[in-house]
C-alpha cells in the first residue's frame, strides 16, 4: 500500500494531527477567558486625580479579604478612567447603587455607592447554570466565573467547614450552600448603555442579580486597588 507523506509525516498521521489541532482550537473558542484581570488588587500611590473610598461591604471579599476597607484600608478610584478607556470584563467599578424593589427585597439596605465586577458587556447574553457563568452560551473561564464563598469553590468550601478554627455549618446550612454553589439564573440580554455586574462572593453581594443590568451612567470610576501608605 502506498502512503503519501506531508512534510515528512505520513498523510494519515498528519490528518490526525490536524484534526486534534482543530478540535483543541474549537474547544478554546467555546470558552471566554480573561488573561488580563489580576485576582488580587494592587497597592496604588495616590495622586490628585484619584479619590479614596471606604468599602464596608463584603460582596467583593475573597479569601484574602480583598476590597475590605475594614481589613485592607481605603480603596483608590480613578473617576476619569473611563473617559479615555473602554470598559472591560473583569474591571472593578465604583458606582451609585440603583433603586431596588423593597417589596421583593425588604431585608436589603444597600449603600448609596458600591463596588462590583463587570461580568457582561452591552449586547451580551448572560446566564448562570449550576453555579457557572455563561456569556453568549459560552462558559466564562476565569477566577470570577463561578460561584465562590469567600474565594472558595464548592470542593474547597465543603472541605474547610466544620473544622477546628473554621466556619461552622449545620445540616440546613450545608443544604443551602450546596444549592448556592449550583445556583442558576435565567438568560438575560444586557441592553446597550448597561453592564451586568456582580460581586466575587455572590451570596453576599447586592448587584445585578438584584437590580438587573447597571446603567453605565451610574458608574463613578474604576477601582484601581488599595491606597498605599
Amino acid at each position: 500500500m502506498i502512503m503519501m507523506k506531508l512534510g515528512g509525516i505520513p498523510m494519515k498521521k498528519s490528518l490526525v494531527i490536524v484534526f486534534l489541532f482543530l478540535f483543541v482550537i474549537g474547544c478554546e473558542e467555546q470558552r471566554i477567558t480573561d488573561l488580563i484581570t489580576e485576582e488580587s488588587p494592587k497597592t496604588v500611590v495616590m495622586t490628585q486625580d484619584l479619590i479614596a473610598i471606604e468599602n464596608q461591604n463584603d460582596g467583593m471579599v475573597r479569601r484574602n479579604l480583598e476590597y475590605s476597607s475594614k481589613d485592607k484600608g481605603k480603596i483608590a478610584v480613578d473617576p476619569k478612567y473611563f473617559n479615555e478607556n473602554h470598559m472591560n470584563r473583569g474591571d472593578v467599578i465604583y458606582y451609585k447603587t440603583p433603586l431596588i424593589d423593597k417589596n421583593k427585597y425588604p431585608q436589603l439596605n444597600p449603600p448609596e455607592y458600591n463596588i462590583a465586577r463587570v461580568i457582561a458587556l452591552p449586547g451580551e447574553q448572560i446566564e448562570i447554570k449550576k453555579g457557572k457563568i455563561y456569556i453568549n452560551d459560552k462558559p466564562l473561564d476565569t477566577f470570577y466565573g463561578e460561584a465562590l464563598s469567600w474565594g472558595l469553590d464548592e470542593e474547597e468550601y465543603f472541605k474547610s467547614v466544620n473544622k477546628p478554627g473554621s466556619a461552622q455549618c449545620d445540616e440546613s446550612c450545608l443544604k443551602t450552600m450546596k444549592e448556592y454553589f449550583n445556583m442558576g439564573m435565567d438568560k438575560i440580554k444586557v441592553p446597550e448603555g448597561h453592564l451586568f455586574v456582580m460581586g466575587d462572593t455572590w451570596w453576599r453581594s447586592i448587584d445585578s442579580q438584584i437590580y438587573g443590568p447597571l446603567p453605565v451612567s451610574s458608574i463613578k470610576g474604576k477601582v484601581l486597588g488599595y491606597v498605599g501608605n
